[in-house]
């Protein structure tokens, strides 16, 4: 990650680059800018994304008022069509304007809406017919009964592990709890279990993904509170071990309501509501937006949340010819073989071999017959070649560059790559050749003005 020359990814600075930046043409972040999207969990079915909301009913709320729930989704996280909405009045829940939180899950062809009546009971409704509905009230009474355990039976998280068990994860002030779902996902296969969070907090707004064979469980992102932001466990009921997600300054917006997680085409995400501002510049708590950044995990295990992609205008899914630079582990899209990794300025792309390559979709402002530098390492004596193609692996090529040798995996050098195309945006995919496994290294690039 090369150093910003005018930030040092504090927020402010960081967004005000954007902002400035010349010729922005659209804005996508939040990334649902008509309506109030909240309390996000984002799920891939069929090669698209899902996102099971709540909904804040107006920016003029002094309370929660939300009135149902929603469903959107999208093909590129930038363009979002809004699915389905249920209504309280189509559940057993029957009228209501605290809608809270909600999640979904697939099973053998079916589609599972999971949602929170308050703070006191989950239902959960079914489609048959695919992800978009109709959804039907599957018990027209509580899957989460008010009495069920001594905390709330309320934000659930529906979790499915590696091994296609799937769990669902509630509750408040007396604790999180788990428990295992029947393979017809509207009932309880075990009594709820109690999980223990050493070192850990009291919240609710639970979430649990899992990464290299490690669950996270994580609530809030919350700059202002002083407990431990996730933990981890080796087992998905615990115990947990509290870890701390970073300093107040390096929270895209301050404070990360209802942080979720998700991965797609070899890339991971974080999914959080943002919070508005009123007109005489107060937070507004009760009127939430969505916005998506680039989740990067450290050597050690650790979340590494990238800030500027949250902060960005643009979001994910977007670029900017004029970012200066634009990192290499904020692609959309990576062939399977390619992994990220720590570098001493941050994060870089790693095993790039033969036929590997990296999505940059959207990239706005290109001049043209411009020119792209690659900061590069490899410790091969042959490194290989950089293709930039168009719109997909085997589209226009537009140029291509060979990366020498540079001694080392830790030694970068910078190697320009002169295109033929025209201005305007582009789809790029950046293809890899060469002789064997881990070509080289990849940091950042940059188009030269």
């Amino acid at each position: 990650m090369k150093k910003y020359q005018k930030c040092t990814i504090v927020l402010l600075l960081c967004l005000a680059i954007v902002i400035t930046s010349n010729k922005i043409s659209s804005v996508n972040n939040p990334i649902i800018s008509s309506e109030s999207a909240c309390d996000p969990h984002i799920h891939i079915f069929n090669n698209k994304a899902y996102m099971y909301s709540s909904h804040d009913y107006s920016s003029t709320s002094t309370g929660y008022q939300m009135r149902d729930w929603q469903l959107w989704s999208s093909s590129d996280l930038v363009t979002w069509n809004k699915e389905a909405v249920l209504r309280p009045q189509d559940t057993y829940v029957s009228s209501s304007n605290s809608c809270w939180a909600t999640d979904g899950a697939e099973r053998n062809g079916k589609y599972y809406w999971y949602f929170s009546n308050h703070n006191i009971n989950t239902g959960v409704a079914v489609s048959t017919n695919g992800p978009s509905g109709p959804y039907i009230d599957a018990l027209k009474a509580p899957l989460l009964a008010q009495d069920l355990t001594p905390t709330e039976e309320y934000d659930p998280t529906v979790f499915i592990d590696d091994d296609n068990t799937p769990y669902i994860i509630f509750g408040y002030k007396a604790g999180y709890y788990i428990a295992k779902l029947n393979d017809d996902m509207i009932s309880l296969a075990e009594t709820p279990r109690l999980i223990t969070i050493d070192n850990g907090w009291i919240d609710d707004a639970n979430f649990i993904h899992k990464h290299n064979g490690i669950y996270y469980l994580n609530t809030h992102g919350a700059a202002t509170r002083s407990y431990n932001r996730y933990a981890t466990a080796t087992n998905i009921y615990g115990p947990y071990t509290g870890r701390y997600l970073g300093p107040a300054s390096s929270y895209p917006d301050g404070y990360l309501d209802h942080l979720t997680f998700f991965s797609w085409k070899n890339q991971n995400y974080y999914v959080y509501g943002s919070t508005t501002k009123r007109a005489d510049g107060s937070t507004n708590y009760y009127y939430r937006n969505t916005k998506i950044g680039v989740c990067n995990y450290k050597d050690n295990g650790d979340i590494s949340l990238d800030a500027f992609t949250a902060s960005s205008v643009l979001g994910v899914g977007q670029f900017d010819a004029g970012w200066d630079p634009i990192q290499a582990e904020w692609y959309f899209e990576a062939s399977d073989d390619i992994t990220k990794g720590q570098n001493e300025n941050g994060f870089e792309i790693k095993n790039l071999s033969n036929n590997s390559y990296l999505n940059y979709p959207n990239v706005k402002n290109m001049a043209p017959n411009t020119s792209i530098s690659f900061y590069a390492s490899s410790a091969n004596s042959t490194a290989g070649t950089i293709e930039v193609h168009q719109d997909s692996t085997t589209g226009p090529l537009l140029g291509s560059c060979a990366v020498p040798k540079t001694g080392s995996w830790t030694t970068y050098q910078t190697v320009i790559c002169n295109l033929n195309n025209s201005a305007g945006t582009k789809n790029l995919f950046f293809v890899f050749k060469g002789i064997g496994t881990k070509l080289l290294r990849l940091d950042w690039f940059k188009f030269e003005k």
